[in-house]
């Protein structure tokens, strides 16, 4: 019974992810694949079939594989994630200049994150077209 909840849970917790990363590729301000990692993960615990699906999906599919397999992104991935944090933070920097605290914090983490981001593998777009192949199958 223990186990049931457990899987409940974790199923319950993909589901959520997945809305909040559908609302992230609505919204500037919210990210879209660091649900979908994370969504991928609680399928993992729970769902097999919903894994698959998430896997194989035409758009989801291949940039959580490319991350799966290499850790990294491809130089396109990279630029627009980097140019799109930097569009949705500058936004939040302006609406917090009243706040020097607040806007000292999104500073600070908009620098971490995007340093972060700078610093992941860039895989060449071959193994992103191979990813996206091997996801058909």
């Amino acid at each position: 019974m223990k186990l049931r909840l457990q899987r409940m849970l974790w199923l319950l917790a993909g589901w959520l992810c997945l809305l909040l990363a559908l609302i992230g590729a609505l919204l500037p301000v919210m990210p879209t694949t660091v649900f979908v990692l994370m969504a991928a993960a609680c399928f993992g615990r729970s769902s097999p079939a919903l894994l698959h699906w998430l896997h194989h999906h035409p758009r989801l599919g291949p940039p959580l594989l490319q991350w799966q397999r290499y850790h990294g992104m491809t130089a396109r991935t990279k630029a627009v994630a980097l140019g799109t944090v930097a569009l949705s933070f500058s936004f939040s920097i302006y609406a917090t200049l009243q706040q020097p605290w607040l806007t000292a914090l999104l500073l600070l983490v908009w620098a971490a994150l995007s340093l972060w981001m700078w610093r992941l593998p860039k895989i060449p777009a071959t193994s992103a077209c191979c990813a996206m192949l091997d996801s058909k199958s």
